[in-house]
């Protein structure tokens, strides 16, 4: 090969490699950014080095320390720039023989309190931190789940989708009854944020999981859920980081969200076939996902840079590449650390 040849094809690859790499601003050097100064910027549309990234799965330990040192262990393993706190503990049930007879709590989830105090000291300030809530629906349907006439079927697609349409047709048969329920619920959760809030979380995501038809039409969520997600919100308005995570969502439903105050919106591409540029059409603020966590297990980092490097040029400049949700409980150590070594982190 002579000279002209090779300069020809080494012009080539250099633009190829500027095709593939993922371009952010010069402003932000990666050495000066800490991980919530990435948050921030993100936040603000701001020019940065990368986007900040976080992701999460289940560890369902049985105390608040040995959950709190799971959490501490996977950010400093993984190098997140937020640490989304899982909340494995259950909602205490009813005292009496009806799911649905439930009192305000002043916190539903006191071992969580104790996981987020450690996981709070243990960080020392290192990065932004928050709690996960589910909306009020998902909690009654958990409750209504633990039933005895749902318990013993086990867990199933088919046993979920038969407490789903049975729930919704307790809705329309003992609509006071649900409302109560709702309420109580609500309520809770409102206590339980007010003590987030104290121990110095920035935040919880929020997880709506009745945006679909399966749950009901969308006149159903606005007579039977929506006015208590947004009142968790609400409670919520002044957090930095809250998220409302849509754990399923079909399009009739993007618009009921728009009022809610939550700083950053996240949802499954995956799941949903709803692509990150229509959400973008709809909402302003901060978008979170554009990573498969189905699959994720299979993707290779080539793969996952991909799919968040798209979901970012969809987004915009305020952007959180994540998941669309938790990411299978059983990956690997090497399958989570592609995730960071996608943007080059050393892992």
């Amino acid at each position: 090969m002579n000279r002209r040849s090779f300069l020809r094809s080494a012009a080539a690859a250099t633009a190829t490699l500027a095709l593939t790499k993922p371009v952010f601003g010069k402003t932000a050097k990666a050495a000066t950014l800490t991980h919530k100064e990435r948050v921030d910027r993100a936040l603000n549309g701001k020019d940065l080095d990368r986007p900040p990234y976080t992701f999460y799965h289940h560890y369902k330990k049985p105390t608040a320390q040995l959950e709190a040192q799971d959490h501490l262990d996977f950010h400093r393993s993984y190098k997140t720039d937020i640490v989304k706190v899982m909340n494995d503990f259950d909602y205490p049930k009813s005292t009496t023989d009806k799911w649905y007879e439930l009192k305000a709590l002043d916190s539903p989830f006191p071992e969580q309190l104790t996981t987020l105090k450690i996981i709070r000291d243990g960080l020392n300030g290192d990065a932004y931190f928050i709690d996960t809530i589910y909306g009020p629906y998902m909690t009654a349907m958990l409750l209504f789940e633990s039933e005895p006439q749902f318990a013993k079927l086990g867990k199933s697609e088919e046993v979920r989708n038969e407490v789903i349409s049975s729930l919704h047709d307790f809705q329309k048969a003992n609509p006071d009854a649900w409302h109560g329920a709702l309420e109580a619920i609500t309520q809770s959760s409102l206590n339980h944020i007010q003590h987030i809030k104290e121990i110095g979380a920035s935040g919880a995501l929020v997880s709506i999981f009745n945006a679909e038809s399966k749950f009901g039409s969308v006149a159903d969520y606005e007579l039977y859920s929506r006015a208590y997600d947004k009142r968790i919100f609400d409670a919520l308005a002044d957090t930095k980081l809250s998220i409302l995570h849509l754990h399923y969502l079909e399009r009739p439903y993007i618009d009921q969200f728009k009022d809610f105050n939550a700083p950053v919106v996240q949802y499954s591409v995956k799941t949903s076939g709803i692509s990150i540029s229509e959400i973008r059409r709809h909402y302003s603020q901060t978008i979170a996902g554009g990573v498969d966590e189905i699959d994720y297990d299979k993707l290779t980092t080539s793969e996952i840079r991909k799919q968040w490097t798209e979901a970012r040029e969809q987004a915009g400049s305020k952007y959180i590449a994540a998941p669309g949700c938790s990411v299978p409980d059983a990956s690997t150590p090497a399958e989570l650390a592609r995730f960071p070594r996608s943007f080059n982190i050393n892992i």
